[in-house]
């Protein structure tokens, strides 16, 4: 079975799991956890398979590793819990995303969540390696990065694996992605996306791409703007500017989500 930490709420008959990002830990859905606890809600937020240890540990692991894992606990939050909000950001967004097709979540959320990091039609691209991954990974498996500026840290708090980039991981995650992407046509519980424009690491596009290509007859699309200039605007849960914001609508839906199953 999955493990899962949890933050005690006063709610019964369901819970939230959370999932962190990739090379991210779960310190980036501890706002999240707080404020779902301080509002009723149970939540767990889980640590997925080679993260939040060392770089040799996250270098053993991949897509469907943490793929793998996120089934495991949702199965035994689901049995213990009943109903379950799976909420990701980044990765984690995208592996909700696979939870919701995959079973009958009682909702989904998924922030800064990607399906694809690179198109040709319409052309999205913020780096012209990532269509080549797959080749630099066999010429070199650690690509160096900039770490992330203090100042950046100081407006979007963030822990995890920084400095490299782990190009097989990375190639993993594409590939997991695109078969996420297959999938949404699955997804059909009530749905809520959130991005910042201006996202350099996820592009936004994805947010309006999942929502068409989903079944669900309840999905909200929530795309907001930062003034920050040295964050990224990625990190939506822990920058200073939205997390507030973040948590406001990703508890409000959790609590719809679950009250609407419960009537069911």
């Amino acid at each position: 079975m999955g493990e899962v930490g949890g933050t005690g709420g006063t709610m019964t008959g369901g819970a939230c799991l959370l999932i962190h990002g990739f090379g991210g830990a779960p310190f980036e859905m501890e706002p999240l956890a707080v404020a779902l606890s301080e509002a009723g809600v149970e939540a767990h937020v889980i640590t997925l398979p080679g993260h939040d240890a060392t770089l040799e540990d996250f270098e053993a692991t991949c897509f469907d590793d943490w793929a793998r894992h996120a089934d495991e606990c949702y199965r035994d939050l689901e049995a213990r819990a009943g109903r379950v909000v799976v909420v990701g950001l980044s990765m984690g967004g995208t592996l909700a995303l696979h939870l919701g097709c995959r079973f009958r979540p009682a909702g989904v959320v998924a922030l800064a969540a990607p399906v694809f990091l690179y198109r040709a039609v319409p052309f999205v691209m913020q780096d012209w390696r990532l269509p080549f991954v797959g080749l630099l990974k066999r010429v070199r498996r650690r690509w160096p990065v900039p770490c992330r500026k203090p100042e950046a840290t100081a407006v979007a708090p963030w822990r995890g694996y920084d400095g490299v980039m782990a190009l097989p991981q990375l190639h993993s995650l594409i590939k997991g992605m695109g078969q996420v992407e297959r999938e949404l046509p699955l997804l059909v519980a009530p749905l809520l996306l959130m991005h910042a424009r201006g996202d350099r690491t996820v592009p936004v596009e994805n947010a309006l791409h999942i929502a068409r290509r989903v079944t669900s007859d309840d999905v909200c699309v929530r795309l907001f703007g930062l003034a920050d200039r040295v964050a990224g605007h990625h990190l939506i849960t822990t920058h200073r500017e939205s997390r507030s914001f973040v948590a406001r609508e990703v508890v409000s839906f959790t609590q719809r989500a679950l009250s609407q199953n419960c009537k069911k």
